[in-house]
């Protein structure tokens, strides 16, 4: 057989390109070779798996929104000074986005929610930190690829915590308590993405940002380089420096410190427990210690706060009893017809209404409406005994003008009252 030679083989090359250039392949074309594909640069490939990402960063994005609008759709929503608390079933901890704050719905009905997390998250609504998420989550869906947004999103949340905690501390002034009350909260993470939530990050850096003092002036100098930084290295890999200093933010609401630093003199400290003593009554019953303690005189209980608010924190942390301040109102319910009519059933509930026990059919006379103010206990077995296991739970309703009357007489109330001294309580058990 003949061999070809080299000027033959190029030649008939050639001359298939010229054919395959010319128009599609038919049987009766003289080519022996069937088809020929040409390779798509590799550009392509890498701006499809970009576009591929983005997209399911922009869905997840969506997603999460649509869950927030889901959850205050359907659940009850109840108004509390700036915040819609939203009433769910999950048992997390309460979590902010925009101006609504999620949180279980037995635990609010039953007064199980710390004043200092709804605290914290009134902190994430008064200084709208949500724009912040949704924009650094914007970012993020097209700059997924860069290093250093990554990081300034982490920084971002972390430092809303750290305003969040300062206008906590701010306010109740008991920074110990609510540290170990960040930590008794750690194991109940929500995840939830686009949130501002009490315990995000729990981590020494926001243990540390709450003993530190950052001045205005060098508060406000650290965000400004800070964002100046970010400005320029946001489009390339670089890494990033972010202040660590929260600024000092203090709170309209704030007034003069419930103890000082020093504290008071082992004699007032003695005095006030001889105070306390006056009214403790103790006994045993069935080989058990008991104790209660009486309604203090107006005389005693003035000269007790004034003890108490001069008193170092360190001082306050071990009285077993502390005046603390006056109770805020409940904030009103909204009823729905459905739950108006659940409430009617005399198995289930026993109802109260302007704090006189009446009926369950009495509430057929009203509608949802004509009440201000709906909160239900529930009766646990000891307590369902005593009353012969009639209903589970106990719904306490107030008229609208029921209401107003007590919510006018709780605001204009100052003064300080003494109980339990729940901080210690809190600080024992957590070191146990």
């Amino acid at each position: 057989m003949p061999v070809e030679t080299l000027p033959s083989v190029v030649e008939k090359t050639q001359t298939l390109s010229t054919v395959i250039q010319s128009g599609p392949l038919t049987p009766n074309d003289p080519v022996s070779i069937s088809a020929v594909t040409d390779t798509l640069p590799l550009t392509t490939y890498l701006w499809g798996l970009y576009g591929v990402i983005t997209l399911a960063f922009l869905l997840r994005f969506t997603k999460n929104l649509y869950s927030f609008w889901q959850l205050i759709r359907t659940h009850l929503v109840v108004k509390k000074g700036e915040m819609n608390l939203v009433l769910i079933p999950q048992n997390n901890t309460p979590y902010s986005f925009g101006k609504y704050v999620f949180v279980n719905r037995w635990a609010f009905e039953n007064d199980d929610i710390e004043a200092e997390i709804l605290q914290h998250e009134q902190a994430h609504i008064r200084q709208h930190h949500t724009l912040d998420v949704l924009f650094i989550e914007l970012v993020l869906a097209f700059c997924w690829w860069n290093p250093a947004v990554w990081l300034y999103r982490r920084a971002i949340r972390l430092n809303h915590e750290f305003l969040a905690d300062d206008w906590v501390i701010k306010t109740h002034r008991n920074p110990p308590a609510y540290q170990y009350l960040l930590l008794h909260k750690i194991c109940q993470h929500n995840g939830v993405t686009l949130a501002s939530s009490f315990n995000y990050l729990i981590t020494k850096k926001r243990f540390k940002m709450m003993n530190k003092f950052t001045s205005m002036k060098r508060a406000y100098l650290l965000q400004t380089t800070a964002l100046c930084v970010f400005s320029g290295l946001v489009f390339i890999f670089s890494d990033i420096s972010f202040a660590q200093n929260a600024p000092n933010v203090v709170p309209q609401s704030t007034t003069e410190a419930d103890f000082t630093k020093e504290g008071v003199s082992q004699a007032m400290l003695d005095e006030y427990q001889q105070i306390i003593e006056k009214y403790l009554v103790k006994g045993e019953k069935n080989g058990k210690d008991w104790y209660r303690l009486d309604r203090v005189s107006e005389p005693d209980r003035a000269r007790l706060e004034v003890i108490f608010r001069a008193m170092s924190e360190e001082q306050q942390l071990k009285q077993n009893w502390a005046m603390i301040p006056p109770l805020k109102p409940f904030p009103p319910t909204v009823l729905t017809e459905k739950e108006f009519d659940a409430y009617k059933n005399p198995k289930i509930y026993g109802v109260w209404i302007d704090d006189k026990k009446v009926p369950n059919s009495v509430l057929n006379k009203y509608t949802a409406s004509d009440f201000s103010l709906a909160l239900v206990s529930k009766l646990y077995k000891n307590a369902q005994a005593t009353i012969g296991f009639k209903y589970k739970f106990q719904l306490n309703l107030m008229t609208t003008g029921y209401y107003e009357k007590y919510r006018a007489e709780r605001l204009a109330n100052k003064k300080y009252w003494l109980t339990n001294n729940m901080e210690k309580f809190r600080r024992d058990n957590q070191k146990k």
